[in-house]
């Protein structure tokens, strides 16, 4: 029986499936005795552990700010995620009311300040340190990537490029995806997995949904309309955040030890040209 195996049983909960986030979480799927699902997740890195706390405090602090459920964590539990399952399944096949609930979560995400953001302890990255961090990736995967000598001129023009880089930082989740977005009849009903969550870029809540599907400028248009600030080169920065994914991949598998993002991350940026 695993740790948390015996949690549930404690709580009371009848164990069900036990499957592997993405190789760094392990999700026990229980039932209650009414019959409600519950989740406990369970780290298994250390850089997983350590972002627990920061994870914890944000979700207390969000979920009476956003329109949508979000996970709340039992605190009795300091290193196990345990809490309700929120509605819904995943959305797989999106639905044209999803996209614009995505955009009212967003813009209500990113009204969130620094000062409460950085109580919760979640890394913090103003803007200047946005665009310092991509150069500094870019740099990395030059010499650790074989990034083309085309490929480092084009985005170091992409860096120098005042226009495209955001005027703020905001509270992201950073994998908004479909994965991580229930929806019900069509809706979304709740936004869970925040281990990536920090003060930073806003195209971090945007690159993954577009990559999968596209539908930018209905995204900020929609995102503008409820109220968030967007700025001239939003979108040309978002496509690139997007284009980049293979040295953000390629740059975890090498820091995390795990070779087959390394692999994958090789092949996609041999392939990719500027545009």
């Amino acid at each position: 029986m695993t740790e948390i195996g015996e949690i549930a049983l404690a709580m009371g909960l009848r164990p069900g499936s036990l499957v592997e986030s993405g190789g760094d979480f392990l999700v026990l799927h229980a039932l209650d005795a009414e019959g409600a699902a519950w989740i406990l997740r369970q780290p298994r890195r250390e850089w997983a552990l350590k972002r627990m706390g920061p994870e914890r405090a944000l979700l207390d602090l969000v979920a009476d700010r956003v329109p949508f459920p979000v996970p709340r964590w039992l605190p009795e539990h300091q290193d196990i995620a345990v809490y309700r399952a929120l509605p819904g399944d995943r959305a797989d096949e999106p639905s044209d009311e999803y996209f614009e609930d995505v955009a009212r979560f967003l813009a209500a995400l990113h009204t969130i300040g620094q000062e409460e953001a950085a109580r919760t302890g979640v890394e913090m990255r103003l803007p200047g340190e946005i665009r310092s961090t991509i150069a500094r990736k870019i740099h990395r995967a030059r010499t650790e990537l074989g990034l083309s000598a085309e490929l480092w001129r084009y985005w170091q023009a992409w860096i120098d490029d005042d226009s495209t880089w955001p005027p703020r930082s905001v509270v992201a989740h950073a994998d908004i995806c479909p994965a991580n977005t229930l929806v019900d009849n069509g809706r979304l009903s709740g936004v869970i997995d925040w281990t990536d969550s920090l003060f930073g870029d806003p195209a971090a809540d945007f690159r993954r949904l577009v990559k999968q599907f596209g539908r930018l400028d209905e995204l900020i248009e929609a995102y503008a309309r409820h109220g968030s600030e967007t700025w001239p080169g939003m979108q040309r920065h978002v496509e690139e955040r997007i284009r980049m994914a293979p040295v953000d991949s390629g740059l975890y598998g090498i820091d995390s030890g795990q070779d087959r993002y390394v692999w994958s991350a090789l092949e996609r940026l041999a392939q990719l040209q500027p545009r």
